[in-house]
């Protein structure tokens, strides 16, 4: 599964390294509306947002545009965002959008699964049939593990390591321990993300998760780069993901 942010570096742009992500053999496609307040991101998604942000992309165009890219493949296509996004726009109402586009599920890594008497978006994302995807960190208890993985459809996500998006993750036996615990409370498959960016860590958590999550390297791969040199750059940098 890739992570791109809408947008960035421009939404005509984004929207085509999309599609060439897609075409090089990505499984998932999660697609983050900007948000001013990235809380979950590190320093080059960050910064992907902002860009986006200030290049005009707003909710409707992020939206519009991933309507698009999901009318063009067979493949899942998610959206990642913040709460105060999906708040503002009006939950039911985001995830009446959601489906009519054509998305599959919602990552929304700042609403806790608990808050949704309050706020519905576990009741408005089942009505919708969009999978909420649950986050887990490795500091998660293991009774609230147990909870979180009683509500999660599609798969759940698990932190590889705390913190934020993009410092390269070493995988040692904290790591791997940390999902075979995961893997006890839930039957649904398991994603793992944040700091993933070679080839080599995909081949070391390959028996312990079911899909790798990467975003900043991505990000990285076609940043400040001329639209066809970038796309070539993603093209590339799939490759060398997907050769084991």
């Amino acid at each position: 599964m890739m992570h791109i942010v809408a947008g960035y570096p421009n939404l005509v742009d984004s929207e085509l390294i999309a599609q060439k992500i897609l075409a090089s053999g990505a499984d998932i496609l999660e697609v983050q509306i900007p948000f001013s307040d990235p809380v979950a991101d590190g320093p080059v998604i960050a910064s992907a947002n902002e860009a986006a942000l200030l290049d005009g992309a707003t909710v409707r165009k992020s939206l519009d545009m991933i309507q698009r890219i999901a009318e063009s493949t067979d493949k899942p296509i998610l959206i990642m965002t913040y709460f105060n996004v999906i708040n503002h726009y009006g939950v039911e109402a985001f995830c009446k959008k959601a489906l009519a586009i054509g998305v599959q599920g919602l990552i929304v890594p700042d609403y806790p699964y608990d808050e949704d008497e309050g706020n519905s978006l576990l009741k408005h994302s089942g009505n919708n049939h969009l999978a909420l995807i649950q986050v887990i960190a490795s500091t998660t208890r293991d009774n609230r593990m147990k909870a979180i993985a009683e509500k999660a459809s599609g798969f759940v996500y698990c932190m590889a390591r705390t913190g934020t998006t993009g410092s390269k993750t070493t995988i040692d036996k904290n790591t791997t321990d940390y999902l075979v615990n995961v893997r006890k409370h839930t039957s649904i498959p398991m994603a793992v993300g944040f700091g993933l960016s070679d080839r080599s860590q995909v081949e070391a958590l390959n028996s312990y998760a079911d899909i790798m999550v990467v975003g900043s390297a991505l990000i990285k791969a076609y940043t400040d780069k001329p639209l066809e040199e970038g796309l070539d750059s993603v093209r590339q940098f799939m490759e060398s993901l997907l050769s084991y």
